[in-house]
């Protein structure tokens, strides 16, 4: 009976070990919230292509400090919009798609359609990311955001909007922090975008 009990204590011992291991190897998505402004449909009825562009010097988004952080970032992002971080399987994107669901749902709240694929008689969204970095300075964490937004019918009237945004949070314990500050900046800089003045300097009524 000893011994049954011992090889049962060392079975159970075992399947723990690898449970921590399997899950220190498992990837890690990067958690991004955003915050969803009230609904509004001042522009219903409007359709818009929407384009992500890339326009950043470096494409790394963390640094080498912040990266050890997440030393385990499968270069992909987990977005949600729920009071808490969820739990289970949810859908990832990389850079691009993550900032074109945001940007889709911003436009949404608007009552604008998203439209795939170009039309001549659809205007031209077209999103350019300048900015996209975390960096771990000591024990605080930094991150920085910047676009700029250009909408056109017809490449003569063209609205242009640049939005930029700096943060800090303080490191207290693990990397939860920093995916915070990433979803506020990231929550206030897309929610910042002023859309009624982009089709009013396109001369799209």
């Amino acid at each position: 009976m000893k011994q049954d009990k011992s090889i049962l204590g060392t079975l159970v011992a075992a399947v723990i070990i690898m449970l921590m291991l399997a899950a220190c190897t498992k990837p890690y998505h990067f958690y991004v919230k955003y915050d969803i402004p009230e609904s509004s449909v001042d522009l219903k009825g409007q359709a818009v292509n929407l384009q992500i562009l890339d326009g950043r010097d470096s494409k790394n988004f963390l640094s080498e400090k912040a990266g050890n952080e997440f030393d385990r970032w499968d270069n992909r992002f987990a977005l949600y919009h729920t009071p808490k971080k969820p739990k289970g399987d949810i859908e990832t994107y990389p850079l691009a798609g993550l900032i074109e669901a945001t940007m889709k749902k911003r436009l949404e709240t608007m009552g604008i359609a998203v439209v795939e694929g170009k039309m001549d008689t659809t205007p031209l969204f077209e999103l350019t990311l300048n900015t996209f970095f975390l960096d771990l300075n000591d024990r605080t964490w930094v991150s920085d955001f910047s676009y700029e937004v250009k909408l056109t019918l017809d490449n003569q009237k063209i609205g242009r909007e640049k939005v930029s945004g700096q943060a800090e949070r303080t490191k207290i314990m693990g990397r939860g922090a920093g995916e915070i500050l990433v979803g506020d900046i990231f929550t206030e800089s897309i929610n910042k975008l002023d859309i009624r003045k982009l089709f009013k300097n396109a001369g799209i009524e």
